[in-house]
């Protein structure tokens, strides 16, 4: 074929040769059983030679696929981050018509529940050599849809949205000083500090809403719920994944409602 016959534009806008199908199916099947590999062992052992005896080939040809462990990892995380966000995304929507406090149960609880089912997978994303190789609100979907949808959930939480003295000016923080503050976010403080501060975090906080994709008028107070709500359920799931609840006789599940139910009351004042 001549060279300006070929077509270059990338597989996702075209339809995919017979080649390029197979490669991806063959793409889509290590990852699959490298991730099997992680629910057996977790991350931190996980070679190319294991990989590749299970899926029935010689090294020299999964590096065809893989060029090295790094790479076939990034591709692992990112294959979790989006399982992950998957499940949480598919509980959000199918809870879509209850009211704002049972969302977010069912979406921390769905959180919640991929994390028991793939221990393994989750210790990966959050503790793994290569979990900063990804960015999961930029590179995976339905990571950021989920996040949303707690966001959208936890703005109806917010007394009046979250109108008031908590809204802040979108470009505060962005080398913008309040007057009269006598100092910029992050440095020493003089009279008025605490409100300083206060507003660099709403600015932070609205940034990050943009890159979710949350309506320009969010409040800061929701986000701020928002992500509180993700620390709490990470940091609830992740002890009890290391047994720090069974020993004690707790219920993760009942922990984690209880925690939903206090975070809800918090919101509301």
């Amino acid at each position: 074929m001549p060279v300006d016959d070929v077509d270059t534009r990338p597989a996702s806008a075209r339809s995919l040769t017979r080649r390029e199908r197979l490669r991806r199916r063959t793409v889509d099947e290590i990852v699959e059983r490298a991730l099997d590999l992680v629910d057996g062992g977790g991350a931190h052992g996980l070679s190319i030679a294991q990989v590749s005896k299970a899926m029935g080939m010689t090294p020299p040809a999964l590096y065809h696929y893989f060029p090295s462990r790094d790479a076939l990892l990034d591709a692992l995380v990112l294959a979790a981050y989006t399982d992950l966000g998957a499940a949480v995304e598919a509980a959000a929507e199918a809870a879509s018509d209850r009211p704002a406090p049972d969302r977010v149960a069912v979406i921390a609880h769905a959180w919640r529940r991929w994390a028991v089912d793939y221990p393994r997978r989750y210790a990966m994303l959050f503790t793994g050599s290569r979990r900063e190789a990804v960015d999961p609100l930029a590179d995976v979907g339905p990571i950021r849809h989920s996040m949303l949808a707690l966001v959208t959930a936890l703005q109806e939480l917010v007394p009046d949205g979250g109108g008031g003295a908590s809204r802040v000016d979108s470009t505060a923080g962005e080398g913008v000083t309040p007057a009269g503050s006598g100092t910029s976010r992050g440095g020493a403080t003089t009279d008025g500090g605490t409100a300083i501060v206060a507003q660099g975090l709403d600015a932070d906080l609205l940034r990050w809403g943009r890159s979710l994709g949350a309506p320009p008028d969010t409040a800061p107070d929701a986000l701020r719920l928002a992500l509180s709500t993700w620390y709490r359920v990470h940091g609830l799931v992740s002890l009890e994944l290391v047994g720090g609840f069974g020993t004690m006789g707790l219920d993760g599940a009942a922990l984690l409602t209880a925690e939903i139910e206090s975070l809800v009351r918090e919101s509301a004042r």
